[in-house]
């Protein structure tokens, strides 16, 4: 008897001992993840068309919020201008769990029902200094210290593609996303950052310019669809 109950307890102890070795062994698997995503590589979908045609709607998109430097035609993902649900300790505390289990996904602080309130994905194309003017969507920059005015593309460290329509003749050009932009000159810090189907984006024609501050991330390549993987 005495035999079967050692047995027995060594049985529960070994039993114990095994689910609090699984317990933190997850608990370190998602510590290492979070760090993993939040230090070094992450990735997002591309849920919209407001990259086309370069990175198209439904992409995964992978990710650095390494970004010592910052060049010309750099894709980044802006962070979202929140609207806090309720204000306090406790929603905090949930939106830090809910990132924290979804690998920095999802948060509960965004409201669907306002421009920029989600992550997004958008190009670089003005640094700080650059004074510019739009025109028909595509823009024309003097750097800082020049002369002269040059376009996006030709300026561009990276090449890339943009969608725009010319408006009709009879369009009144204060509805929806402007295609002109009077000459603006960017403070330091400050950067310009467009999505690339200009008619059909929210951006920081609408926002205004942002800073390091407000990115999250730098697009390293595209990983899906596997038929257009490519480099950013």
């Amino acid at each position: 008897m005495n035999h079967t109950l050692t047995y027995s307890f060594e049985r529960k102890r070994a039993k114990k001992k095994k689910i609090i070795s699984i317990i933190f062994l997850i608990l370190f698997l998602f510590l290492f993840c979070n760090l993993i995503t939040k230090y070094l590589l992450f990735s997002v979908c591309q849920k919209s068309s407001s990259m086309s045609p370069d990175i198209k709607e439904n992409s995964l998109i992978m990710l650095t919020p390494l970004m010592h430097k910052i060049n010309r035609g750099d894709v980044i993902l802006l962070n979202p201008k929140a609207r806090e649900v309720k204000p306090g300790k406790v929603n905090t505390f949930l939106d830090l769990c809910l990132s924290f289990f979804t690998f920095r996904q999802f948060s509960i602080k965004s409201d669907n029902k306002y421009p920029c309130t989600q992550n997004q994905l958008r190009r670089v194309v003005c640094l700080p200094g650059d004074t510019f003017y739009m025109r028909d969507f595509v823009l024309y920059i003097k750097p800082k210290g020049e002369k002269h005015y040059l376009t996006e593309f030709e300026l561009a460290n990276k090449k890339y593609n943009i969608v725009f329509t010319a408006y009709p003749a009879s369009w009144d050009t204060e509805i929806g996303v402007k295609g002109y932009l009077d000459e603006v000159t960017l403070k330091e810090g400050q950067y310009l950052l467009l999505g690339d189907n200009r008619i059909s984006c929210d951006d920081c024609r609408l926002t205004g310019p942002v800073t390091k501050s407000d990115f999250a991330g730098k697009a390293l390549f595209s990983y899906f669809p596997f038929n257009e993987i490519k480099l950013y």
